[in-house]
């Protein structure tokens, strides 16, 4: 399957759900001076902007994790939503 911003978003939501459980913003898009897929998370004043090589996002669209991509969003959760309740869910 072909690598859109929309469905490697999906795959990315469906791989790591507390995206949503902590609301936390994620836009992906295509860096061509970059040459590599762009992925943002946001919540309130916090950013976090990483890089997802082609080939990683290709196997995400097939199915398969990827590692670098989970331990940003590990991070990013540990760093603004397990200390504070801004990110707890109601």
């Amino acid at each position: 399957m072909l690598v859109t911003p929309e469905n490697l978003r999906s795959k990315i939501l469906s791989f790591y759900p507390e995206i949503t459980k902590h609301q936390i913003e994620l836009t992906v898009h295509f860096d061509k001076d970059k040459k590599a897929w762009v992925a943002q998370l946001s919540k309130q004043q916090h950013e976090l902007t990483t890089i997802i090589d082609p080939n990683d996002a290709q196997e995400c669209i097939n199915g398969i994790e990827c590692v670098h991509l989970g331990t940003q969003i590990g991070q990013f959760i540990f760093n603004y939503c397990s200390e504070g309740d801004e990110c707890k869910v109601p």
